[in-house]
């Protein structure tokens, strides 16, 4: 294969996400997630769970699904509306993004039920199980401990590569494979280090003003 020629902005950039299919890469690892999307609307229950560490791609899988189902997302001060019911009956396909942070917990229960007495359908993601959740409200844990769960496993080294070209790529970088090859050899092998990686490297780049080459990553790295 040949190697990609190195092409670097003058300046640091964070673009903004594009979640499309073309933007998501289907591995072991998350394979699992697909399908629960895929299976839609056929889902075993009204409520479902994907957790997955950060940048597991947690939110892409979410906003895939919305794509398919024109769902929309809440947080806290929609679970706080004194018309969430309403709400919910104007718009019964839902998704709570990160919802292990959520703080209303009497208005997470409440969108439970109501999804249910609508019909409706409810995406939730988190970094951990309910069960690892401190929830203040013994009828909402039981219930969330209830709801089916699907995990994003551990990337293996195929979908540790894919994650670090598109990091490098939302940077507007390209790496040649071999220094690819060798930050997958010495990096922290967790979606976790795909993004401290990509963001050191890049800035290293930036600060220095060079290419992000052998040489350099080697030195970054001090290996």
């Amino acid at each position: 294969m040949k190697q990609a020629t190195v092409v670097q902005l003058a300046f640091d950039i964070s673009l903004d996400p594009i979640y499309r299919w073309e933007n998501f890469y289907i591995s072991p690892s998350n394979d699992g997630a697909i399908a629960l999307l895929q299976r839609w609307p056929r889902w075993d229950n009204r409520v479902q769970l994907l957790y997955g560490p950060m940048g597991s791609g947690r939110t892409h899988i979410a906003h895939l699904w919305r794509n398919e189902s024109r769902a929309s997302f809440v947080d806290d001060s929609v679970l706080k509306l004194d018309y969430l019911a309403e709400y919910v009956s104007q718009n019964p396909f839902l998704i709570v993004d990160n919802a292990d942070e959520i703080t209303c917990y009497k208005g997470l229960f409440h969108l439970y039920n109501l999804i249910n007495e609508y019909q409706g359908y409810l995406l939730l993601t988190a970094k951990t199980p309910p069960r690892l959740w401190n929830i203040a409200l013994p009828d909402l844990a039981s219930r969330l401990q209830s709801v089916p769960a699907t995990e994003i496993l551990a990337p293996d080294d195929e979908l540790l590569y894919a994650l670090l070209i598109k990091n490098f790529s939302d940077l507007q970088l390209k790496v040649p494979e071999n220094v690819l090859n060798y930050i997958i050899k010495h990096m922290k092998r967790s979606y976790e280090g795909v993004q401290e990686m990509t963001m050191m490297l890049n800035h290293k780049s930036l600060e220095l003003r060079r290419n992000l080459t052998l040489p350099l990553v080697k030195q970054v790295l001090k290996i």
